[in-house]
């Protein structure tokens, strides 16, 4: 799985713990991606074709038809930080995992920093939505990649992976935006 960073990539990008439950775990890790692609008003201009090159991905099925933040052909807002988001390092798209592992690896690191609940499988499967057998697969590619240790609650290695916010660099947004955003909602 090669991966090939545009040249304006940022060295990290937030996710935003509302974006939870809205995507499925390949999508979230997509959003990731997007999101390091991002200018200092949110937006990004890119080609499925770049986004395919960022992820390893051969195709982005129905990328477009779930991601409800598109404005036009290749130009998505990314919504600004809120106030519980995790900061994620470039770094971690260089892990030879599948997009959705790696999404699920993101749902992990939101649940764990806001949930307040206890990482095992009684408490991750329906919070997220997830089959039994799907969680068993994706936990297990992570703790191959020595991502995750499983003991009666997941513990999440995530040094270098997992950044302090910054929320000083965070351009204000027009009101217009922010009024156009509610309306999505």
């Amino acid at each position: 799985m090669k991966i090939m960073l545009p040249i304006n990539c940022q060295q990290s990008a937030t996710v935003n713990y509302s974006i939870l439950t809205l995507f499925k775990p390949a999508n979230i890790y997509r959003f990731f991606c997007l999101s390091l692609c991002r200018d200092e008003w949110y937006n990004v201009r890119i080609t499925l074709d770049a986004l395919k090159g960022m992820t390893g991905e051969r195709s982005l099925s129905n990328f477009n038809n779930g991601f409800r933040y598109a404005t036009r052909r290749n130009i998505y807002h990314i919504p600004v930080m809120e106030k519980e988001c995790i900061t994620i390092s470039q770094k971690f798209l260089m892990y030879e995992l599948n997009t959705a592992v790696k999404g699920f690896f993101i749902q992990l690191m939101l649940l764990s920093q806001f949930s307040g609940m206890a990482l095992n499988r009684q408490n991750i499967v329906p919070a997220l939505n997830m089959d039994r057998k799907t969680y068993d697969k994706y936990l297990n590619a992570l703790q191959i990649a020595e991502l995750v240790t499983n003991g009666r609650v997941l513990t999440l290695h995530t040094d270098g992976i997992l950044l302090e916010n910054d929320f000083s660099m965070q351009k204000k947004q027009s009101i217009y935006r922010s009024l156009k955003d509610e309306e999505l909602t």
